[in-house]
């Protein structure tokens, strides 16, 4: 039993909301609900700033590092690795987050 008019739907027609995408996804074609919000730009900001950290404790020496950072001390010469593994993980955990914060609004 199908629903009237259901059998001449198509995705992709003219008045659709959905299209179909490459390898068959759909894509939503209507944007105008789709708007990001302050704490979608809040976590873009905090993934970025977590990136700038993870290059950071991967390209410095403990020693070289910003006196506010965690594991900056004058006696160590090694990198932290593991610091900018977490701050890589710590980007990328922020950046869906913020991905999910921009879905489509509900009137």
């Amino acid at each position: 039993m199908t629903a009237a008019g259901a059998e001449n739907w198509h995705p992709d027609a003219p008045g659709s909301v959905w299209r179909a995408g490459r390898l068959g996804f759909p894509l939503v074609t209507d944007t105008s609900s789709v708007r990001p919000t302050v704490w979608t730009w809040v976590l873009l900001v905090l993934g970025v700033l977590a990136l700038v950290a993870a290059v950071v404790y991967m390209t410095q020496p403990a020693d070289s590092l910003p006196g506010f950072f965690p594991g900056a001390d004058a006696t160590i010469t090694a990198k932290h690795t593991k610091h900018g593994l977490f701050a890589i993980g710590l980007a990328v955990v922020l950046f869906i987050g913020a991905w999910m914060t921009t879905g489509s609004k509900k009137d």
